[in-house]
């Protein structure tokens, strides 16, 4: 295992190198005013002291604390925007470097209704299998047998062999239909929560301060969404949406919501209008330009 480890890192190392390379000549032929980088982590600190001629600005679309990033590469921005608020704080207390909060978004070219006479899923999850997720997900089966449920991820991991007993054990028990070992691409995803009557998201436990992509993803596609009520939907997009604080309330949610369609559609097209208005790719672009005074 070491030495497997050891040739891994020596590629992803061969790779980085090889990156980093690739960009500098890119920066090189283009002279950009403003270099945007998404999350950061691969792109070194003396690749972004090169680029001294540009506004260059980082968008961490991760916990800042959970990804490969240094000091030394944050300190190289001239504006580092966070996805969740809490990173403000942290990156100020831990290397003494500003940040902004800026929620992530969607883009109405890839997320939006599609026609669909017959929503024939119940509910539809799309995500990485986390513990806290797999905890609720596991307890719908239980409490609503006589529904159509549909949870799909890429959950079994090679190196993991605990992922494979538990997609086994899901075979076994006749839910290889409703656990479905599989990632989808963005058209599909947004083909199945238009065939949804409810668009399930969970956060991961990380979240504090911000909200995944999925809210924006699902407000857009017009669908019917139930999500945790994590501080910042609660305070900013509490009126466009439907939250539950905890396992009874979205068990309660469900039973009230599913079988009134005109109901969910109110909320879906409330969100979908809500998301349009404030929450696409442009206008985030739009408002970080406006921040380096290039808008």
């Amino acid at each position: 295992d070491g030495a497997l480890l050891f040739n891994f890192r020596k590629y992803y190392d061969e790779y980085i190198a090889s990156f980093n390379q690739r960009v500098l000549a890119n920066y090189a032929a283009n002279r950009p005013d403003l270099v945007f980088v998404i999350r950061g982590s691969k792109l070194s600190a003396a690749t972004l002291g090169a680029m001294s001629s540009s506004v260059k600005v980082l968008w961490c679309q991760d916990v800042v604390r959970r990804i490969d990033i240094t000091a030394e590469q944050l300190c190289h921005y001239d504006l580092r925007y966070v996805f969740d608020a809490s990173d403000v704080s942290w990156m100020a207390a831990r290397h003494q470097l500003d940040a902004r909060f800026l929620p992530m978004g969607f883009d109405p070219e890839v997320y939006f209704p599609l026609v669909q006479s017959n929503k024939d899923i119940d509910i539809f999850f799309v995500g990485i299998n986390y513990p806290n997720r797999r905890v609720i997900l596991e307890h719908l089966v239980d409490d609503f047998p006589g529904l159509i449920l549909r949870f799909y991820g890429r959950n079994v991991r090679y190196r993991e062999p605990r992922t494979w007993a538990r997609h086994l054990r899901y075979i076994a028990m006749g839910l290889g239909d409703i656990f479905v070992n599989q990632s989808l691409n963005p058209v599909d995803i947004n083909r199945m929560y238009s065939r949804s009557k409810i668009c399930l998201n969970i956060h991961h436990a990380q979240s504090e301060a911000g909200c995944n992509p999925r809210v924006f993803e699902i407000m857009g596609a017009g669908a019917f969404q139930l999500v945790d009520d994590v501080p910042y939907i609660k305070r900013d997009l509490g009126n466009a949406l439907v939250t539950y604080e905890d396992y009874g309330a979205l068990r309660q949610a469900i039973t009230t919501y599913l079988d009134d369609d005109r109901l969910r559609n109110d909320v879906a097209q409330c969100a979908r209008q809500a998301a349009l208005e404030e929450h696409t790719y442009a206008h985030r672009v739009r408002r970080v330009l406006r921040d380096c005074n290039l808008n």
